[in-house]
């Protein structure tokens, strides 16, 4: 049966041709190592000799490490990318087993009566190749992907061997193994599962990359939690038994345990703070982040002097490019420009995805040739290649930016509206430019009616948002409004103090009336008063009334 299935694997070889063909290499001759082990414990055993067979053993043995590479070769090419979190959950589990192994195996082995020295050793290192090759086959285990007929059948050879190792090893250990019995069953199906698994056709894509997972599954921490209290629950069993020999090393092995789920625990944590402060299309950081770092920035600067300097990028047509070749394309915009950004900018630069099609720069630090120049060096990088999207079309990207730099004592709130003025100047000029902020002009001004869309007035209101939320957010005593109900505000206004069809635009004094009428029903307080405080300050301005059927179409 063993050779059987070394000649099954060979045949499926020159069938299917998979990908990593050393893989099955690597398995067909770890059986061929288990048939020569077969050949020579029969030979040595044939005349009645009951002394221990070492190179039939010293063949078994070879079997693991065969079998083992080739789990370790299938396990890199399945996940080529490193996977923290699965290693600490193999380790996790690995010494789980291990105590179990050494307190119910290996331990009373070597001390009990009536073994020879070699018997010792033999108890020894399969129990020690059994928890290697459960290792290499968990780590295989947790990398998750497609699991194809053949991946499941070599899956299946590798428990019912460990069960059968396990089960010839504690039936022997107590005396009570016969020749033919149901664990010699056990073996031969096993067996028939690998020599299947090379006969199956799917075995030629077993090898091929998968899908990395998360890992975080009720599953997974269902079993991790099992694998944690296994050391403690052991240590209750042999207190029990009035067993104290292993103590040291189960004591040992649940301060590993204990160490193993902290480094987990951190890396939860970690993957959970980069999800927070990442944005998930682009892989550059989210606006929330960028808000913290600007907050940060303003108060270094407060304390020690300097500047506060930041670009804001538009990508110039963005809509076009969706509606021409479709949102997978425009997809693949957004993540290339994100990616050149990142490139061209240094790496103390925060670079953040501020909204849709805009991306902003928080520049840190003195900038060697000047702000007006990084910003140039953005545009010329994004503009200099057209970005390849998946069917292989080339589409040409441009950008428009705005740049800002003022003094250390200016607010979160003048630093976003400069820039803002400038990206809207860069945008009315032609795009594809780049425009630097006056510090005496907070606001954006003179622009062209005809130049406005309906991409444009979002935009406008989007940043109100973002400028009035900025505002409630220095407040110490603010419980924190929701972006939403800040956004309706906005848009409201917005609405109001724009001319519709048949519809005149109402004052400034007209609209905050209206505001004010539906304060606490319609509208959050905090954030209508923190919004009409900064238009009575001039930091809101007014949509162009030309735009008014666009406005109407993009708030319904």
């Amino acid at each position: 049966m063993s050779l059987g299935t070394a000649i099954a694997m060979a045949v499926g070889l020159r069938l299917h041709r998979p990908a990593g063909r050393a893989i099955w290499r690597l398995l067909a001759c770890g059986q061929m190592m288990y048939v020569g082990g077969d050949v020579a414990y029969f030979t040595a055993t044939a005349g009645g000799d009951t002394s221990y067979p070492v190179l039939a053993n010293l063949l078994y043995v070879s079997q693991y490490v065969f079998v083992a590479a080739a789990l370790v070769l299938l396990g890199r090419r399945r996940s080529p990318q490193r996977n923290v979190a699965a290693l600490v959950d193999t380790a996790i589990l690995t010494v789980a087993a291990g105590v179990l192994w050494w307190v119910f195996l290996i331990h009373p082995a070597v001390t009990g009566p009536g073994f020879s020295a070699l018997d010792r050793v033999g108890a020894t290192i399969y129990p020690i190749m059994d928890l290697c090759l459960l290792t290499v086959a968990i780590r295989l285990l947790l990398g998750g992907g497609a699991r194809q007929r053949s991946y499941q059948l070599l899956l299946t050879f590798l428990g019912l061997t460990l069960f059968a190792d396990t089960a010839y090893a504690l039936m022997s250990l107590h005396g009570v193994y016969e020749v033919g019995g149901w664990s010699d069953a056990v073996y031969l199906t096993s067996y028939v599962a690998l020599g299947v698994a090379a006969l199956h056709p799917s075995m030629r894509r077993m090898a091929e990359p998968v899908e990395r997972r998360s890992g975080a599954t009720l599953y997974r921490v269902v079993l991790l939690a099992m694998a944690t209290s296994t050391a403690p629950a052991v240590l209750i069993v042999q207190n029990l038994r009035h067993d104290e020999s292993s103590d040291l090393v189960v004591v040992t092995a649940s301060a590993v345990l204990f160490l193993l789920v902290l480094t987990r625990m951190a890396g939860l944590i970690s993957a959970q703070r980069r999800i927070a402060m990442t944005d998930g299309l682009t892989g550059v950081y989210n606006r929330r982040f960028l808000s913290e770092a600007l907050r940060a920035r303003s108060e270094r600067a407060v304390r020690h002097g300097g500047t506060l300097a930041m670009l804001l990028a538009d990508v110039d047509h963005f809509k076009n490019i969706n509606d021409t070749y479709g949102h997978p394309a425009g997809d693949q915009v957004l993540r290339e420009v994100a990616r050149r950004l990142r490139d061209t900018c240094r790496g103390t630069d925060v670079v953040a995805r501020f909204g849709g099609e805009e991306f902003a720069v928080l520049v840190t630090g003195e900038v060697p040739d000047g702000l007006p120049a990084l910003a140039e060096r953005l545009r010329e990088r994004i503009a200099g290649a057209p970005v390849l999207v998946d069917d292989g079309t080339a589409i040409a990207v441009t950008v428009s930016v705005g740049a800002a730099v003022l003094p250390g004592s200016a607010s979160t709130e003048e630093l976003l509206i400069a820039t803002d003025a400038a990206l809207y100047a860069a945008k009315r000029g032609g795009r594809n430019r780049v425009v630097t902020s006056d510090p005496e002009r907070a606001t954006p001004t003179g622009s062209d009616p005809a130049d406005i869309g309906p991409a444009d007035i979002d935009r406008q209101i989007q940043r109100w948002t973002t400028v009035v939320s900025e505002s409630l957010r220095r407040h110490a005593d603010d419980p924190g409004v929701p972006a939403s109900m800040v956004a309706g505000v906005c848009a409201a206004w917005a609405l109001m103090r724009t001319a519709g069809p048949g519809r005149p635009a109402l004052s400034a004094e007209q609209a905050r009336a209206e505001l004010l009428r539906c304060r606490g029903v319609h509208f959050h307080p905090r954030a209508l008063d923190e919004f009409l405080a900064l238009e009575r300050a001039g930091v809101i301005d007014t949509p162009e009334t030309a735009a008014a059927p666009q406005l109407a179409a993009t708030l319904g």
